[in-house]
C-alpha cells in the first residue's frame, strides 16, 4: 500500500475492514453513471432500482410483480424523501425505511382482463435477510453542494443505493490529530452538501486514536465510542477503536438491527414541533437485543419461570430510550400478539418522565 504516514492509510485501512464484513468497495469517481450523472445527487439510483426490481419486478416466473412505472414510483420516493428541512426529510426517510412505502400500480386492460388498479407495499431494505441487500463502501464521492461548495466525503456505506452511515477521518500521523476536527467538518458538510444528510443513519469520526459513532445532528458531546465487538467483553479505556467499531456495529445483520430499532426521532410538542434525533449507545443495543431474545425464547417455551434477568443502567445512561427500543422491537413480535407493557416506578417524576419520552418515542 503507498500510503504510510497518511489519512488515506487510514481510510483504505477502514474499508479493508469493511470489506472483511463482505462489503464491496468501489472509489467514488466510478459512480456517476448510477447518480444519473449528476455530482449534487447523493443517492445511487440505478442500484436503489436494481434492488426493488431484484425484489419486487415482474418477470415471466413472477407475472403478478411490479410493472417498470411502479418500481420508478417507488426509488423516486425513498430517493427524495419530503419533509421542509434536512431533519424532516430525514425522519420522513427513516419511517419509510422501517414501515415501507405504498405505490398504486395502474394495470392497463388487455384483451383478458379488465383494467385494474391495487395499492402494494415495497421496502428499500430486505431486512429480515441481511444478505439480500446490496452493501457498498465508497470513498472520495465527490458531492456538489446547493451552494456551489464540491466536497469529497471521506468513506460512505451504501445500503440498496442509500447513503446512510458517512465516515470522516482524520490523519492518525498528524502531529495533533483530534476526533473533534472530524465532528466538526461533518458539521460543515451538514451546510455545504446538506442532501447527503436525507438519507444518514449515523456518523462515524476517527483520528485513528479515538473513534466515535454519532447521529449527524448532533454536537461532540454526544458522539460516543462503540467499545464490544460481542456484547459480552468491553474494550478497555474510554475512547474506543475503529476495530471495535466496525466489527461491533457494521457487521451486515447488526447494522440493519441498528438503523431499524435505535434509533428513534422524539418530536417535542404538538405535531410540526421540535424533533430531536437520537442513536443507541453500545450498552443499550446489546442489553435491548438480548432482553428481547429472552423474552421470546420464554414465551415460545410457555414455562412458569418467566424470570428475564435485569439490565442496569448507570445515571444518565439512557434507561428511558432503552424501554423505547425495547417496546419497539417487541410490538413486531407477532407471537407476542400486540402486548401490553406495564412500567413499575418508585417515583412520581419518573412517571411523567417516562409518559413523555415513550410519547416523544412514538
Amino acid at each position: 500500500m503507498g500510503w504510510h504516514g497518511s489519512e488515506s492509510e487510514f481510510e483504505y485501512t477502514t474499508i479493508e475492514r469493511l470489506k472483511a464484513l463482505g462489503y464491496a468497495h468501489v472509489h467514488g469517481s466510478e459512480l456517476l453513471t448510477a447518480r444519473g450523472g449528476d455530482e449534487a445527487e447523493v443517492v445511487l439510483r440505478d442500484h436503489l432500482r436494481a434492488f426493488l426490481r431484484g425484489r419486487y419486478g415482474r418477470t415471466v416466473t413472477r407475472p403478478d410483480g411490479l410493472p417498470e412505472a411502479a418500481i420508478e414510483a417507488a426509488v423516486a420516493k425513498f430517493a427524495r424523501p419530503e419533509g421542509v428541512d434536512t431533519l424532516r426529510r430525514n425522519a420522513a426517510l427513516h419511517a419509510m425505511l422501517r414501515g415501507g412505502v405504498e405505490i398504486a400500480v395502474e394495470e392497463p386492460a388487455t384483451k383478458t382482463t379488465p383494467a385494474n388498479k391495487r395499492i402494494t407495499h415495497i421496502y428499500a431494505v430486505d431486512w429480515d435477510t441481511p444478505e439480500n441487500n446490496e452493501f457498498l463502501v465508497v470513498n472520495q464521492l465527490p458531492v456538489h453542494g446547493p451552494n456551489g461548495n464540491d466536497r469529497r466525503p471521506d468513506v460512505i456505506v451504501y445500503v440498496n443505493g442509500l447513503p446512510l452511515v458517512l465516515f470522516e477521518l482524520k490523519n492518525p500521523y498528524d502531529d495533533q490529530p483530534t476526533v473533534a476536527d472530524a465532528i466538526n467538518q461533518i458539521g460543515h458538510y451538514r451546510h455545504e452538501i446538506p442532501q447527503l444528510f436525507d438519507h444518514n443513519a449515523l456518523c462515524i469520526a476517527s483520528d485513528g486514536v479515538t473513534t466515535l459513532h454519532g447521529m449527524w445532528t448532533a454536537n461532540e458531546e454526544w458522539y460516543a465510542p462503540w467499545k464490544s465487538i460481542d456484547g459480552t467483553s468491553v474494550e478497555r479505556g474510554t475512547t474506543g477503536s475503529m476495530k471495535t467499531l466496525v466489527e461491533g456495529l457494521l457487521p451486515k445483520d447488526r447494522l440493519l438491527a441498528y438503523i431499524r430499532d435505535f434509533i428513534v426521532f422524539e418530536t417535542i410538542g404538538a405535531a410540526g414541533g421540535k424533533i430531536i434525533k437520537k442513536g443507541g449507545k453500545y450498552h443499550q443495543f446489546f442489553a435491548v437485543r438480548i432482553g428481547a431474545r429472552k423474552i421470546l425464547e420464554s414465551v415460545k417455551a410457555g414455562t412458569a419461570d418467566k424470570r428475564l434477568g435485569v439490565i442496569w443502567h448507570t445515571t444518565g445512561s439512557g434507561k428511558s430510550l432503552s424501554m423505547c427500543f425495547l417496546v419497539g422491537m417487541l410490538r413486531r413480535e407477532a407471537v407476542l400478539n400486540n402486548p401490553t407493557f406495564v412500567i413499575q416506578v418508585d417515583r412520581t417524576d419518573l412517571d411523567q418522565q417516562l409518559h413523555d419520552q415513550f410519547v416523544a418515542a412514538r
